[in-house]
C-alpha cells in the first residue's frame, strides 16, 4: 500500500530552504510513530536534508532515495524509476512517500492513503504542495490538537 505523509501549512506551503518551515514536538512524534518499521521513500534533497539534521537516515526504517542522480548513500537503497518502484512494491506492505515536490507531486495520483497534517498557520515558504481533489478521498480519521488537525484519507476505488 502506497501511502504519502506531509505536513502542509495554510496556502500549501510545505518547506523552505529546504527544511521544514516549523517545529512541531507533536508532528514529528506523529511522523515517526505513523513510519516506524516502515520503508520510506524520498528524493534526494529531502534526504540529505534528514542527514543534515540527523546525521543518519531515519532511525528504525528502511529509506529508499528516489533520484535520477548517481547520488548514493551507504546502506540506503536507491531507486531511479521511483514509479516502477512503487507499482512493483508488495501491496501488502505499507511505503510511505515523505518528500519532497516533485517526489509528491509524482506519487500524489497513485498512492492509497494520505497522511496530511493540516497546520493552521501562516509561514513563509518557497515549497508548496499541489493542490488536493479531495472528492476523490474519504477521511477515514482526523485528530484536531491546537493548530494541527492529523487527517487519514482513502482513496474512494
Amino acid at each position: 500500500m502506497v501511502n504519502l505523509i506531509v505536513a502542509i501549512g495554510k496556502g500549501n506551503v510545505i518547506g523552505i530552504g529546504n527544511k521544514l518551515p516549523w517545529h512541531y514536538k507533536e508532528d514529528m512524534k506523529y511522523f515517526k510513530d505513523t513510519t516506524m518499521n516502515k520503508t520510506v521513500i524520498m528524493g534526494e534533497m529531502t534526504f540529505k536534508s534528514i542527514i543534515g539534521y540527523l546525521n543518519k537516515p531515519l532511525t528504525g526504517r528502511k529509506s529508499v532515495i528516489a533520484t535520477l542522480s548517481d547520488y548514493e548513500y551507504k546502506g540506503v537503497e536507491k531507486t531511479n524509476d521511483i514509479i516502477s518502484y512503487l507499482n512493483n512494491y508488495p501491496i501488502d506492505e505499507e511505503i510511505f512517500i515523505i518528500g519532497g515536490k516533485i517526489i509528491y507531486d509524482l506519487t500524489l495520483d497513485i498512492a492509497d492513503k494520505l497522511y496530511i497534517t493540516h497546520i493552521d498557520k501562516e509561514f513563509d515558504g518557497d515549497v508548496f504542495f499541489r493542490d488536493i481533489d479531495y472528492s476523490k478521498y474519504k477521511k477515514i480519521s482526523e485528530k484536531i490538537s491546537g493548530e494541527l488537525n492529523f487527517s487519514i484519507y482513502e482513496r474512494v476505488r
